[in-house]
This record gives structure tokens, sequence and C-alpha cells, in this order.
């Protein structure tokens, strides 16, 4: 099987890398660790069998009502879930590997497994990622110097860093 068949499609890498930020991001609010929270992503190009999606869902696999301790399903609700989002993002513009985090680009043979993430930044445990940290660059949301200062534009572009 070569790397081109196994190689999820572009919305899959932005979801996937998004779900990531938000993890680390509700885990410092909402009481749980980070190896409590799981991702479920929604993320394939149109079909003639199905419409294209893009969605994810974070949820726990601990047993309490609600699934919340400190508060993870509030942090559903729009007016927290989108300071929620701004924060991941701030803080997913830097990472203490940076520059070689942000300037790593998938290359050929088995080397396409991620892009600009790391443990620093992007990187889950394996009980919270279904794809086991790869297909995530943080470049499909942000724009970020690449090495030879080429600057593709993310989803979100850039964004203030406090």
């Amino acid at each position: 099987m070569s790397a081109d068949t196994r190689f999820p499609a572009q919305r899959y890498w932005l979801i996937h890398s998004l779900a990531h930020i938000l993890i680390r991001e509700m885990a410092m609010s909402c009481g749980y660790g980070a190896a409590s929270l799981s991702e479920r992503l929604y993320a394939w190009p149109a079909t003639p069998d199905r419409t294209a999606a893009a969605g994810l869902l974070i949820c726990t696999t601990a047993s309490d009502s609600e699934g919340t301790l400190g508060g993870l399903v509030a942090l559903s609700q729009p007016e927290r879930l989108h300071g929620l989002l701004l924060d991941a993002l701030r803080r997913a513009a830097r990472c203490s590997s940076d520059p070689v985090c942000g300037q790593r680009t998938p290359r050929h043979g088995e080397d396409f497994l991620h892009g600009a993430a790391c443990h620093c930044c992007s990187f889950a445990s394996e009980t919270s990622c279904e794809r086991a940290n790869r297909f995530l660059d943080r470049r499909f949301l942000l724009t970020l110097p690449t090495i030879d200062d080429e600057r593709v534009p993310g989803l979100v572009g850039t964004i203030d860093v406090y």
C-alpha cells in the first residue's frame, strides 16, 4: 500500500488538528485530565454515496452524571466555546519546539504522518486519539512560517498571541 492511498483528505487533517488543540484546552478548563477526553472525527470528502462531512465530538470516558466534573458539557455552550476556541488557537500558534515544529513539512516515504505538530503543542495521549497522533498539522488551522519562509494560509490565518 503506498503512502498516497493511506493519506487522509485535507479536511481530516484540519478537523483532527482542531480536535487536539481543543482537547488540550478543555482539559485545563473542565476538571478532567487530557487522557480522559477522547475525540470522534467525522471528516470525509463527498462521494456518490454520501455528502462531505467535517465535524468532531469530544467526550469523556469517565462515567459521572452529564460527563462533567468541572463543566465539560458547559464548555459546549456557544458563549464559552467561542472563548475556548480562541484560547486554543492562541496556544497552538506557539510551540516551545518552534521553529523546528512549526517548520516541519511532511516529506516522502513514511515521513507523511504529521507536519507542524509535536508533544509540546498538539499530540494527545493514545487513549484520546483515534489515529495515534498521525495526520496532525497546525498549519491547516494557522498561518505559520515554513523553512523557506513561504507562508501558506491556514483556515484561521494568524491570531494575536497573548
